[in-house]
């Protein structure tokens, strides 16, 4: 018997739900491939509604396979989001400040303004014949964006986690 639409996705949703929970487990994609199979098993007896809703909540279920572990797991792509996220809102502010600096030389009557930012030169002009922006790229600019992205993607991963369960650190806190 072949799952309905509706079953799929009410099973999938539930799945990639599970999945972001469970991420960076090391056997994740394996786990995630059983549950699937089991649910599609169940399904056929109860319906894919009562399967997912007796497994709970996917959170839950995700924290009691984290829990085997016996440590933490650093969210790498937890990390990853936060950090592309404070990436794009620079990038966001940087090409608002860029369309409000055109705009006002535009109602100053026009002309070419230079503005320097961590070594890199930027240059707007909006005059009769034309708009535009050019800007240089300098390795202060490359540091300045490693470094936004950087912080946030190491709290969002709670990179602290790694060292939470290794060797190292039960016997330090043992000593």
């Amino acid at each position: 018997m072949s799952t309905s639409l509706r079953d799929t996705l009410v099973r999938e949703r539930y799945l990639t739900r599970f999945s972001w929970a469970l991420q960076d487990h090391p056997k994740d994609k394996q786990i995630v491939r059983e549950l699937r199979t089991e649910l599609t098993a169940t399904a056929a007896e109860v319906g894919m509604r009562a399967a997912v809703a007796d497994l709970g909540h996917p959170r839950v279920l995700a924290d009691a396979y984290l829990n085997e572990l016996g440590r933490p797991v650093p969210r790498w792509a937890t990390g990853a989001v936060w950090g592309a996220l404070a990436v794009g809102a620079v990038a966001y502010l940087a090409f608002a400040y860029g369309i409000g600096t055109l705009d006002t030389i535009g109602q100053m009557g026009g002309g070419t303004l230079e503005r320097v930012f961590l070594g890199a030169t930027t240059t707007f002009t909006n005059d009769d014949g034309a708009v535009s922006v050019s800007s240089t790229l300098t390795w202060q600019v490359l540091v300045f964006y490693a470094a936004v992205f950087t912080v946030p993607f190491l709290l969002g991963a709670r990179v602290w986690r790694v060292w939470a369960g290794s060797p190292a650190t039960a016997r330090a806190a043992h000593a």
